[in-house]
């Protein structure tokens, strides 16, 4: 049951939420909805802000603690932008409240706010998309460093049995369920919409020569697993200018290769370009090295995720009335996805060409200067 409204006028928090909120904060003088994020409460108290989640159905308790676990981990590793956790005030041991089958837990508020157009108003105005936008330089690369130093520090853990696992061996098969899933959805709007047409033939094209490459390297030796941050959209990077000063969605933690995060950043955070690749490996390298055979992996593994990604932003945002209009930001959107299939594409071309040769797949030259110097797929749970 959803009370109406609250006497400041604001939207009223489900009855669930507010029981949470008053847990979590004992203290608290006044709870929000976050606009957008039904899932999520504002909790103010008289020295402190708070955020209360709500975990979907079926989250164990035993994924909430794993969760909290590397949270807790990356920040004493040093970054410093994941949120401060805060413990159930009754029940410090455990790691969520729960309330029914739901399970709850809190953090502090982080600073900063999301770049721009970092989330798209769709279909309803309640309702949010995360999309990609371009981060500055020093933004995206302080992005990386943070997700290289995540990978460093959990790299001994990612070996655990019990914990939630994202190998790259499913990446072919879930992708391609995916894209199933998506051409029936879109096919009905294909004909009317360039943007689906021109995703159509390049996301075949993509996956026929990547899923070899992947498939190959696993044969060969699968990279080292680390526990990967799997959410690097815009709307989770908080900034402070360029400065990385919040970075949120842990909701999906998992082991499996780094090239994953790696791609997915470089995707949603910049869009797939040489100076792009160059630059997110030269800032990564300054904390993890990765192996050339990872480095030659990189762009089959981003051309799968991009097929995915792309099919789902397009599912989306056509996949409703007829009659609608997307926004514009959701729109450019799904173009700089298409952009970076076409680049995707290229790699794939030049990689074939060149053969198991030592050399990367796309243009090398002098090392990019990293903006830090001078001041700086359904996770399958075991």
């Amino acid at each position: 049951m959803r009370q109406t409204f609250s006497p400041s006028g604001t939207p009223a928090l489900s009855d669930d939420l507010i029981e949470a909120a008053r847990a979590l904060f004992p203290d608290h003088i006044d709870a929000q909805e976050i606009a957008g994020h039904p899932n999520l409460v504002k909790v103010t108290t008289p020295t402190r802000v708070g955020r209360v989640r709500r975990w979907p159905a079926g989250v164990t308790a035993t994924d909430v603690a794993f969760t909290r676990e590397i949270m807790t981990m990356a920040r004493d590793a040093g970054i410093t932008a994941v949120p401060r956790l805060v413990a159930t005030p009754d029940a410090p041991d455990e790691p969520a409240l729960r309330i029914g089958s739901r399970l709850y837990d809190a953090q502090l508020w982080a600073p900063g706010a999301a770049p721009p157009r970092a989330e798209a108003a769709w279909p309803a105005p309640e309702d949010r998309v995360d999309i990609p936008a371009v981060l500055s330089a020093a933004a995206f690369a302080a992005v990386i460093a943070a997700t290289a130093r995540l990978h460093e520090t959990t790299a001994a853990m990612a070996g655990r049995p019990e914990i939630p696992a994202a190998p790259l061996s499913m990446l072919p098969g879930a992708v391609r369920q995916a894209h199933g899933r998506h051409l029936g959805a879109l096919r009905a709007r294909a004909r009317r919409e360039p943007a689906i047409q021109r995703w159509l033939a390049p996301s075949e094209r993509l996956m026929a020569a990547a899923e070899p490459i992947v498939l190959a390297a696993i044969e060969e030796q699968e990279s080292p697993p680390t526990v990967l941050h799997l959410g690097l959209w815009p709307a989770h990077i908080l900034l402070d200018g360029d400065a990385l000063v919040g970075l949120l969605g842990w909701e999906r933690v998992a082991a499996g290769s780094p090239l994953l995060d790696i791609a997915q950043a470089t995707l949603r955070l910049q869009g797939w370009s040489d100076d792009a690749v160059e630059g997110a490996l030269a800032t990564y390298a300054e904390t993890r090295v990765l192996s050339p055979a990872e480095r030659r992996l990189l762009p089959a593994v981003a051309a799968l995720d991009a097929v995915a990604t792309t099919g789902r932003l397009l599912e989306q945002t056509y996949a409703v009335a007829e009659t609608a209009r997307p926004p514009t930001a959701l729109r450019a959107a799904i173009e700089m996805m298409l952009r970076s299939m076409s680049a995707l594409d290229r790699n794939l071309i030049a990689q074939a060409t060149v053969g198991k040769s030592n050399r990367t797949p796309w243009r090398r030259g002098p090392r990019p200067t990293s903006p830090r110097e001078g001041g700086k797929f359904r996770v399958r749970r075991r």
